[in-house]
């Protein structure tokens, strides 16, 4: 697999912990703006954008292969070497938070929470439909993009604004989505979620309903890891942090002060 330059970006100092966002297919580190400015006072805050994403390059060939998840977590931990960081809180966002799993299952010294939102543990749907999908996704971005786009941000965001700005990241990773999603169809982390010592916390947001409903064997996980817990978000969907930016930043400011309760 080839080495790429992710795009990413840093604010505040060197407060001793570090945030680190990532988005999920077809986004990129726009959708993470609102959150560098409220908690770069307390914490060195960073975002990426995905291979294939934002301003990313897309990897050379551009093959399923090359969007593996493994792959995109190879690339993350690359990042963190590169620059420095230690006490990681990951923060990940549908497929952001599915590859964090493996970020943080592979070094958990360097980490001391993951956080997702939008993410299940476990996908369940038949290997074989996934040349489908991909094959679905490729064809409807190449002839119907414009309604295919809508479509897709649709079933993202709730509102008029975020709907806007996730339109310009999926556009921007057309070469990236059928790849990526090809990927994501079958997994399973709830093994990772039932015994991970580093203290993970699923926020589940009201109107993700698609993701919801596919949550029973990793609130089961959930259940068995005592450094484990669920916190309901109300009022937000799939992208919590851009449906109601306030709610999401003060329901991650909650969960990473009230961490030593857990420890």
């Amino acid at each position: 697999m080839n080495t790429i330059n992710l795009e990413y970006t840093i604010a505040g100092a060197d407060h001793g912990e570090t945030i680190l966002f990532v988005h999920g297919a077809g986004a990129s580190i726009l959708q993470f703006e609102k959150q560098h400015d409220f908690f770069s006072d307390q914490y060195r805050v960073v975002s990426l954008s995905l291979r294939g994403h934002g301003d990313s390059p897309n990897p050379a060939p551009n093959t399923t292969e090359q969007y593996a998840l493994d792959v995109f977590a190879g690339d993350i931990l690359r990042l963190i070497e590169n620059l420095h960081l230690e006490r990681i809180h990951y923060v990940g966002n549908s497929a952001g938070g599915v590859i964090g799993y493996l970020v943080v299952r592979k070094i958990p010294e360097k980490f001391l929470s993951l956080t997702t939102f939008g993410t299940t543990g476990q996908m369940k749907f038949p290997k074989f439909l996934a040349p489908v999908f991909r094959g679905i996704d490729a064809f409807m971005l190449r002839f119907f993009k414009n309604w295919y786009l809508r479509l897709m941000v649709s079933h993202t965001a709730t509102n008029e604004a975020s709907k806007d700005v996730f339109y310009q990241m999926f556009e921007k990773a057309i070469p990236a989505i059928p790849h990526f999603r090809y990927n994501l169809v079958n997994y399973d982390f709830t093994g990772f979620i039932a015994q991970s010592r580093v203290p993970y916390t699923l926020i589940k947001c009201e109107f993700d309903s698609g993701i919801n409903g596919m949550l029973k064997s990793t609130l089961k996980a959930i259940d068995a890891n005592p450094s484990a817990k669920v916190i309901e978000l109300k009022g937000v969907g799939h992208v919590a942090n851009l449906d109601d930016p306030k709610a999401f930043n003060n329901c991650l400011m909650d969960i990473l002060i009230n961490l030593i309760d857990r420890s």
